[in-house]
């Protein structure tokens, strides 16, 4: 049985592959696949294209998490409340709304903490993680990577 290490080895190598393939569709220029040449009356081209738009933006989402992945961790720390009402690091990384955050999060869904992503809302007294409304922010474990 294959481990966990050895998926994500396979899975980082195709980046450069992804990495290619948005490049040739022109994807990644034009956040669609208008760059193409596509003959317009053609219906069997346009739903070609059609199709093929949704599966380079499913690699652009995969290809935003590899990158994601691949950033080393920066910072580990405990949130706490600073003096404007916004959850802060130590380090000074400020989460306010529509923030993305990695956090160690407990709740039914493992029998143990487990790192996940979610984003920061605020609901007219407080700031929470979407997904995790039960989640108190205050001395909450969080991750900061690098910035790309």
């Amino acid at each position: 049985m294959a481990n966990l290490k050895e998926v994500w080895a396979k899975t980082a190598e195709m980046k450069w592959k992804i990495d290619s393939l948005l490049r040739l569709s022109t994807y990644n220029d034009y956040d669609d696949l208008s760059g193409l040449e596509v003959d317009y009356d053609n219906p069997d081209e346009l739903f070609l294209a059609d199709e093929l738009r949704k599966i380079m933006e499913q690699f652009q989402d995969i290809q935003d998490k590899l990158k994601y992945l691949s950033r080393p961790v920066k910072e580990t720390s405990r949130l706490y409340k600073n003096e404007s009402g916004r959850y802060e690091t130590l380090c000074g990384c400020c989460y306010t709304c529509g923030s993305r955050i990695e956090a160690l999060v407990s709740d039914n869904r493992h029998d143990s903490p487990y790192w996940t992503r979610a984003s920061v809302e605020h609901d007219g007294s407080d700031y929470y993680l979407t997904g995790h409304k039960g989640v108190e922010m205050d001395g909450l474990t969080v991750r900061v990577r690098e910035a790309v």
